[in-house]
């Protein structure tokens, strides 16, 4: 009968799966054929675009450069640079001064042609001077015109010469003397715009990832902010416009190609101008362009309907067949949790659903009763602990103490036999009292003072204590019997060694706050003793974490244990070096919530 059920049984995982692959796979598939056909087709339609940018841009900046080319050997014609530079011996300084003014006005028409020229020039050796656009007549140095004949007798590539930061455009008159050692008659130099060239080259991208540069073998201008990827991009470059250049190329097309940079994808268009002798780059990253698809903005929508569309009738389902009997699972548990065992589920359907409220009602009947039994052990064994502490007097300590009365009364010191009487039989009303097991922290402290002292008045002279004030909301916090005796007596008996002059145990009380917020109290016992080996500490440690079980209960795992019982994993007892020398072994209480309050408000 129960085979035959299960074998029925069409799972809920089954429904799931087909479900959902029913549903959402074909809307998957046709989505993700639209997102690839969108992008192949925008990156293909960037690429155009820049391809087309940079083709227009290499034409005319090598239109341009042709121009200014043309306009330089017109004025090689000019009648008042050949007077200076031919016939200057015929001129008066007036006749000289006047030409120099007339070719001066001519420069900067040649200048303010173009706004790619931000400086034109004229080099005259005959007379020595030079004459430019920011200067009308200036000495022209020796070391200047000797570069100059340096740049025309070396091979250079291109038509721009590269100076620093400077790139020229420079007619030699006549070329034959330069060729051959001897000074031209004059030089023209144009100075090309860096600023406006990089200027027009940041029209090709408006994102700050992109940029375009024109590259030379030598030099480069650049207009960019992505360092990393125009560097990575630009060495092969280089490398191309080298080899074309040596296999004199006389047209070459636009290369398209997609580069990865630390992962991260880059659109690049480059075109070679054999004209000029540079290699024009234009490069975008690909999320840059891809990011904004305005043109299937409208095919997104309509997906994001149907997908809502879906989720909803598909949550509903959802909803009908997992939501309700899960939700009812949930707040069975809840109820579980806040302590209420008495919980029992009812399922009416065949699933899995009604195998599992039938387990979660074993496991409440279970529970209860195993709750009962470690909590009945936990009380039991928490007081069998007290009891076993309350027995556990030291006879040397009774016998030490009633011998040290004898020997005060026989030597007639009266006022420390009364107090040392007084001092004992408190510690032992404490100690012997059966009554209630948790005390206030006031009275655990009062009798703690009473054993200091007692040993005090024992080693009159060798030994003293100190009990820090507490303040008064701790007072009246409610702490379980002989917590901390078993510490004190600790610091007396293995913290100080025989001989040991100046003995000094201190208590004081500490109130911290955890990062997530709970309140604890630190009382600490400290003596400057003469503390423990490392090897005795880690063994410490590990008792008091839970890694390893002692021979013999000694009173302050005793003290550990009942803590944890009382107060949980947050409770219990701490023991660290002392700077100096010594121990500080410390009990540690969370703090209620009205004594938290109060203590922050002081």
């Amino acid at each position: 009968m129960r085979n035959g059920r299960v074998n029925r049984r069409f799972s809920i995982l089954s429904k799931l799966i087909v479900t959902f692959l029913i549903v959402i796979s074909p809307m998957y598939v046709v989505g993700t054929r639209i997102n690839d056909w969108g992008s192949t087709l925008v990156r293909k339609e960037i690429f155009k675009s820049l391809q087309f940018q940079l083709l227009f841009y290499r034409t005319s900046l090598e239109n341009e450069i042709d121009r200014l080319q043309r306009l330089q050997r017109e004025y090689v014609n000019d009648e008042d640079l050949e007077s200076l530079s031919i016939t200057s011996q015929s001129l008066t300084e007036y006749q000289k001064l006047t030409a120099i003014k007339r070719f001066q006005a001519r420069l900067n028409v040649m200048m303010q042609s173009s706004l790619y020229v931000a400086k034109a020039s004229a080099y005259i050796p005959p007379i020595g001077k030079t004459i430019s656009t920011d200067e009308l007549s200036g000495n022209l140095l020796p070391d200047k015109l000797q570069q100059l004949k340096q740049d025309a007798a070396n091979p250079h590539r291109g038509l721009f010469y590269h100076e620093g930061e400077k790139v020229l455009l420079r007619e030699y008159y006549p070329r034959t003397q330069v060729t051959e050692g001897r000074d031209p008659m004059f030089v023209l130099e144009l100075e090309l715009s860096i600023p406006k060239m990089k200027e027009y080259l940041s029209q090709m991208s408006d994102s700050k990832q992109a940029g375009a540069a024109i590259i030379h073998p030598d030099w480069a201008i650049v207009s960019t902010s992505n360092e990393e990827a125009y560097a990575s991009i630009s060495g092969p470059l280089r490398e191309q416009s080298l080899r074309l250049e040596e296999a004199g190329t006389i047209s070459a097309p636009a290369e398209m190609k997609t580069i990865s940079i630390e992962k991260q994808p880059y659109l690049t268009v480059s075109a070679y101008s054999p004209v000029l002798g540079v290699t024009l780059l234009a490069f975008v990253p690909e999320h840059a362009v891809m990011g904004a698809l305005d043109r299937y903005r409208l095919y997104m929508w309509l997906i994001t309907l149907v997908a809502i569309v879906v989720v909803v009738l598909f949550s509903l389902y959802m909803y009908r067949l997992i939501h309700r009997p899960l939700q009812k699972l949930i707040r069975a548990f809840r109820k579980v949790e806040s302590g209420d065992l008495q919980v029992a589920l009812v399922s009416k359907s065949s699933d899995e659903f009604h195998d599992l409220y039938d387990q979660f009602n074993y496991m409440v009947t279970h529970l209860n009763k195993l709750v009962f039994e470690v909590y009945e052990q936990k009380i039991r064994v928490q007081q069998s602990e007290l009891k076993q502490l309350q027995s556990q007097i030291n006879p040397h300590f009774l016998y030490n103490s009633f011998y040290l009365i004898y020997r005060m009364t026989k030597a007639h010191d009266f006022d420390n036999s009364t107090r040392f009487s007084k001092y004992l039989g408190d510690y032992f009303q404490y100690v012997t009292r059966n009554g209630d097991n948790e005390v206030p922290l006031e009275a655990e402290v009062r009798h703690v003072r009473a054993l200091c002292e007692i040993q005090t008045i024992r080693f009159a002279g060798h030994m003293t204590f100190a009990i820090e004030e507490m303040e008064e909301t701790l007072k009246t916090i409610s702490v379980p019997r002989l917590i901390l005796q078993p510490l004190v007596e600790n610091a007396y008996q293995h913290g100080f060694e025989q001989g040991h002059e100046n003995r000094h145990m201190a208590i004081r009380f500490t109130t911290i706050v955890q990062d997530y917020g709970s309140p604890l109290l630190l009382i600490s016992v400290e003596d400057n003793g003469k503390g423990m080996t490392a090897e005795d500490m880690a063994r410490w440690q590990d008792w008091l974490n839970d890694k390893g079980q002692p021979t013999e209960i000694t009173g302050v795992l005793n003290v550990h244990r009942r803590l944890r019982l009382k107060f949980g994993d947050l409770a219990g007892v701490r023991i660290e070096a002392r700077p100096g020398g010594g121990l500080i072994v410390s009990i540690v209480l969370p703090l209620p919530a009205a004594a938290d309050e109060d203590t922050r408000r002081e």
